[in-house]
C-alpha cells in the first residue's frame, strides 16, 4: 500500500525506481491495482540493475483499496 500511495501522490505516468519499489509495482500489477510497464533487469559488470518502472494508471480497484485502507 505504501508504493500505491506513493504512486497516487505523483502525476501519471510516474517513474518508480529502486529494486524494492519496482518489486512493489510488480505486486500491484499482479493484484490489478495499477497498470505499469516494468523493464527486465539489465545485466551489468557487477550483476544486475533494475531500471525504473513506469506506472501509467491506477485502476478503479486501486482507488477503492486506498479508500478502504486509509493511512494511519
Amino acid at each position: 500500500m505504501l508504493v500505491l500511495r506513493d504512486v497516487a501522490s505523483q502525476p501519471l505516468p510516474a517513474m518508480i525506481s529502486g529494486g524494492g519499489n519496482v518489486d512493489g509495482v510488480r505486486v500491484l500489477v499482479a493484484a490489478g491495482l495499477v497498470k505499469a510497464t516494468i523493464p527486465p533487469p539489465k545485466r551489468t559488470r557487477d550483476g544486475y540493475e533494475q531500471l525504473p518502472a513506469m506506472v501509467t494508471e491506477i485502476t478503479s480497484l486501486g482507488w477503492m483499496m486506498m479508500k478502504r485502507f486509509p493511512p494511519r
